[in-house]
């Protein structure tokens, strides 16, 4: 897809959802609005309420106190200091009323503040999340269209590579000598040009499947014995021909993993490429087990460049490479072996040599027995 036309999209899209969370802050602000408008206009018939039945309760009072006074023949100046003092009493309930009408009032501007305050730092924490949330879908999709670009390149050169070296098969050559020595190296070309694709291609697909949550694995009793022997017998070839040495560790005694071979064989591939990839020659790469209780620690050390500071954690993202040295970097290998670590229930790191070099590990459970 042309980048303009996703670039494109991708503003679409967002202002889009801008578009939606300013409509939904408009009806939000609408409906708290309507909302603190009814709680107010609740409490004030209650507190009229409240008043009324007040008001009822001394007006019986008086007509009881008058009643009284009456039939006990009490007039005159007696009962005028009785309405003098009654109306007093209504003064001072009038101003009490007009001073708890005036709190109630301050109460609620407050509250109102407050919750103008609280709702602008949840807008604020809410578009500074946003902002953070669309840096890192940039630099996501950045990254992946760095991914994909390096991988259609690396593609079309294996693709081309193979196209030369059948082009120079197609060639009418000598059954023997020169011709047949030169023929041979042309096809040995071609296998691995294939075998590169394969890889590529291999882990194009288990991304789909680890997005789609559909990566199985099949446990298994497997000797690690047999795990670094195939990943040696794999590699060692590639590492005479760099001039790099590759040593294997394992240790006395028969150590068992509980694991899928096929898959941990391949995260063992990859971090031996890795370490191959960036080694030079005269370099040294070891692959080594050991064993506590309850785990077997599988390590490939090498005395390459190294991890840049700080992206030890970095390296296992999806679409996440570094380019250490031109045209060199990390592709969707190590993702894949911590994905597949993940589902084992198992864990891998990298650690940072002294005096260069890095040093990968990571562990599966100890096989249980089985009963007889």
């Amino acid at each position: 897809m042309d980048p303009a036309d996703t670039d494109t999209r991708t503003r679409e899209e967002r202002d889009e959802t801008d578009a939606r969370l300013l409509a939904e802050r408009h009806r939000t602000d609408s409906e708290l609005a309507r909302a603190v408008s009814s709680l107010e206009e609740d409490a004030d018939q209650v507190l009229e309420v409240a008043r009324q039945r007040a008001e009822a309760i001394l007006d019986t009072a008086r007509e009881l106190a008058d009643r009284d006074m009456t039939a006990a023949g009490v007039m005159g100046r007696v009962r005028r200091a009785v309405e003098i003092e009654r109306g007093a009493e209504d003064q001072a309930i009038a101003e009490e009323r007009v001073v708890a009408d005036q709190r109630l009032q301050v109460e609620r501007d407050e509250q109102q503040r407050a919750l103008a305050a609280l709702l602008r730092l949840e807008r604020e924490a809410t578009d500074e999340g946003l902002v953070v949330e669309r840096a890192h879908a940039d630099k996501a999709l950045a990254t992946r269209d760095d991914f994909l670009a390096m991988s259609s390149h690396d593609l079309r050169s294996m693709l081309g590579g193979i196209a030369l070296n059948a082009q120079a098969l197609a060639k009418p050559t000598g059954s023997t000598g020169d011709g047949a020595a030169a023929s041979v190296k042309h096809a040995e070309r071609i296998q691995r040009f294939v075998a590169r694709m394969n890889r590529l291609v291999g882990d194009l697909l288990d991304v789909v499947s680890l997005e789609s949550g559909q990566l199985h694995i099949l446990p298994i009793p497997v000797d690690v014995r047999e795990l670094l022997k195939e990943a040696e017998e794999a590699f060692q070839p590639a590492f005479l021909a760099k001039g790099i040495t590759l040593t294997t560790d394992v240790g006395p005694g028969a150590i068992v993993v509980a694991c899928d071979r096929d898959r941990i064989v391949q995260v063992l591939a990859n971090l031996v490429s890795n370490a191959l990839k960036f080694t030079d020659k005269g370099g040294q790469v070891a692959m080594s087990v050991s064993r506590t209780e309850s785990e077997v620690h599988f390590s490939v050390t090498d005395s390459g460049v190294g991890i840049p500071p700080n992206h030890e954690t970095a390296v296992f993202e999806r679409f996440r490479r570094f380019d250490s040295r031109a045209g060199r970097g990390l592709g969707l290998g190590l993702y894949i072996a911590k994905s597949i670590m993940d589902v084992h229930g198992g864990r891998i790191w990298v650690a940072r040599r002294d005096g260069g070099g890095s040093a990968f590990h990571f562990t599966l459970p100890v096989a249980q027995p089985t009963a007889p």
